[in-house]
């Protein structure tokens, strides 16, 4: 699906920033992959799956 890279994202229970991508499900375009970091190459972080809602 459509994706970017090189953004940031901020964790509101810590106040940081992380490195973020996000990619759009190709085969569902109301679910997103957003994965946060804290290098830019996406090794240590976490994943969280977003929904649109209708």
């Amino acid at each position: 699906g459509d994706e970017l890279k090189g953004g940031k994202i901020l964790d509101p229970n810590n106040g940081k920033f992380y490195h973020c991508s996000m990619e759009l499900d190709e085969n569902d375009k109301n679910k997103l992959q957003v994965r946060g970091s804290i290098d830019s190459w996406g090794l240590a972080g976490r994943t969280q799956t977003w929904y649109r809602v209708q």
